[in-house]
């Protein structure tokens, strides 16, 4: 099977997920996430500005279709509730 890599991975590749880490601890000042991480936001975010998503339901359908592609890219199940924190 032949490997390609993503327009999102290649997107991605430019943030170095360490660093956006290290900010995301030291800016965040509020409820725990749980299931759902800052990277994982920050990617539905990411993909609902390239693909013009006009609705949170919206983008989460659209993510929730391509489910393969983001747990490659380190994306855990993305919801609603989620999605909007």
């Amino acid at each position: 099977m032949a490997h390609s890599t993503t327009i999102l991975n290649q997107i991605a590749s430019f943030f170095s997920r360490y660093d956006f880490e290290k900010l995301a601890h030291k800016h965040h000042c509020g409820q725990k996430f749980r299931s759902f991480n800052r990277w994982s936001q920050f990617l539905a975010m990411t993909i609902a500005q390239l693909t013009s998503r006009k609705s949170l339901r919206d983008l989460v359908g659209n993510i929730q279709v391509q489910k393969k592609r983001m747990y490659h890219q380190g994306d855990n199940q993305t919801g609603r509730f989620d999605t909007c924190r």
